[in-house]
């Protein structure tokens, strides 16, 4: 027969503790309240001190052990916090993987197709052709020095592979993607689960408003800086502008403006994150700058 074996999730430690810690402070009330009761001889006499004395010492170690069980479950919240934060990142990890791999699997198929296209230059004895055709597609896939340039400006290794990913991914979309980042700027306050989320999903609706413009206005630009007081995310490109009635609407959980593609809950996050570290987003967007979202974090 086997033994089953019943574990306390996240959610019950944390009750747990909340339970303990009111039930010490609960003892200690009643401690109080019965010394002060017997200070002022509102105990008959003949159940105290005798008892009082019992009463104390049985108060005591209740309260000690008590204590001694908070302790030990706020440590083993710590332990799940710390492994939960662990997953998410490996989550991430993986995530960056598989898009990454998607990204790649398609230009293998693009290649297999520009290879025909190649070939069938060649085979027509037009190699002059071939040769300007293979090189404008080769430009089209590499990302250039400047570009890299920009991008090891950032000092969080996962943040560089976001936006690494996000880099080919555009190329790919021939969208121009341009990364300012102030070198001496150091996000390590950040859990860097919230960093991802912030610029994925910022990053994300960028890509989603200029992927079917002209390509002259297929343009990204992500800035990170700061000054003595706040930290500034900025994510600007040249999509269609949002109009003043939908600015407020755009942050509100399941609101979405792409139809079955959106699930309302990208901005709807950005802003929860932006809470959490008592900061703020909003957008700006007018035809002549494009669609700007900035996210103001205090230090």
């Amino acid at each position: 027969m086997k033994t089953k074996i019943f574990r306390l999730s996240l959610n019950d430690k944390k009750d747990n503790v909340k339970m303990l810690f009111l039930a010490q402070v609960f003892v200690i009330i009643a401690t109080m309240v019965y010394f002060s009761l017997a200070k002022w001889n509102m105990i008959e006499e003949q159940h105290h001190p005798i008892a009082g004395d019992r009463v104390l010492m049985a108060l005591l170690i209740l309260c000690g052990v008590v204590g001694i069980g908070s302790m030990y479950l706020f440590n083993e919240v710590v332990k799940l916090i710390e492994k939960e934060k662990d997953y998410e990142l490996q989550r991430i990890k993986i995530v960056q993987m598989q898009e990454f791999n998607d990204l790649l699997r398609a230009q293998k198929h693009d290649f297999s197709n520009n290879l025909q296209v190649i070939w069938g230059m060649l085979s027509l004895g037009k190699a002059d052709k071939a040769k300007a055709y293979l090189e404008n597609y080769t430009n089209m896939l590499k990302i250039d020095e400047e570009e890299l340039e920009e991008i090891n400006q950032i000092n969080n290794t996962y943040l560089y592979t976001l936006f690494l990913n996000k880099c080919y991914m555009c190329k790919d979309m021939e969208i121009d993607i341009h990364y300012s980042i102030d070198p001496n700027i150091s996000l390590d306050r950040f859990n860097p689960i919230d960093l991802i989320r912030i610029f994925g999903n910022l990053i994300d609706n960028a890509i989603y408003a200029v992927k079917e413009l002209e390509k002259q206005y297929r343009e990204i630009l992500v800035d990170i800086y700061c000054d003595d007081n706040n930290y500034f995310f900025s994510v600007c490109n040249k999509g269609s502008v949002i109009p003043n009635d939908m600015k407020n609407k755009i942050f509100k959980q399941g609101f979405t403006t792409k139809g079955n593609n959106g699930s309302g809950m990208g901005l709807y996050n950005v802003n929860q994150l932006t809470n959490k570290y008592r900061g703020k987003v909003w957008v700006e967007s007018n035809e002549h700058s494009g669609t700007q979202f900035v996210v103001n974090i205090p230090k």
